[in-house]
């Protein structure tokens, strides 16, 4: 419905507007007198149209902006898990423990969650990050920092063969 009525208004105003020029065109001049109120008519919903696109581009671009900016955000957490993982592993590796335990991973989690909530609470509240969806994910990059040396299997080897 709106599209239809734009569409109309902008034909009309292409044709009053127009009559003139195609008169001018045609040799002969032919004057056709328009009303005040037709020209003041036409102009305001110029204004309207432009105002709307104008509105338009702004959200948009308001968007494109905030799209940026978490992007960014998301980038920083990345990189501050990556470096809190690797303190939690440094940390690990100086008491003596063996990456590959299923504790000492869980461990990893927890020294990392500890050490970067503290670093990035404004990051972690814009992100709308709580401390165990910080924890989960974590958990889900804990394999960068110390990947797992038997193929992915932890549990330890029962002997049975299959």
């Amino acid at each position: 419905m709106r599209a239809t009525t734009r569409a109309l208004c902008a034909t009309s105003a292409l044709i009053v507007l127009a009559a003139p020029l195609v008169a001018v065109a045609a040799d002969t001049l032919y004057s056709v007198a328009l009303p005040k109120e037709l020209y003041a008519a036409l102009i305001d919903y110029l204004f309207v149209f432009i105002s709307g696109l104008l509105a338009w581009a702004i959200k948009r671009g308001a968007a494109l902006l905030h799209l940026r900016r978490e992007s960014i955000l998301v980038d920083r957490l990345e990189q501050g898990m990556t470096y809190a993982l690797m303190y939690a592993r440094e940390k690990a590796l100086e008491q003596g423990q063996t990456l590959t335990e299923f504790k000492t991973r869980s461990e990893l989690v927890a020294v990392a969650a500890a050490y970067l909530a503290p670093k990035m609470p404004g990051l972690l509240k814009e992100l709308n990050i709580d401390p165990t969806g910080l924890r989960e994910r974590l958990t889900g990059r804990v394999d960068l920092v110390a990947p797992l040396g038997t193929g992915g299997n932890i549990l330890p080897q029962t002997g049975v063969g299959l």
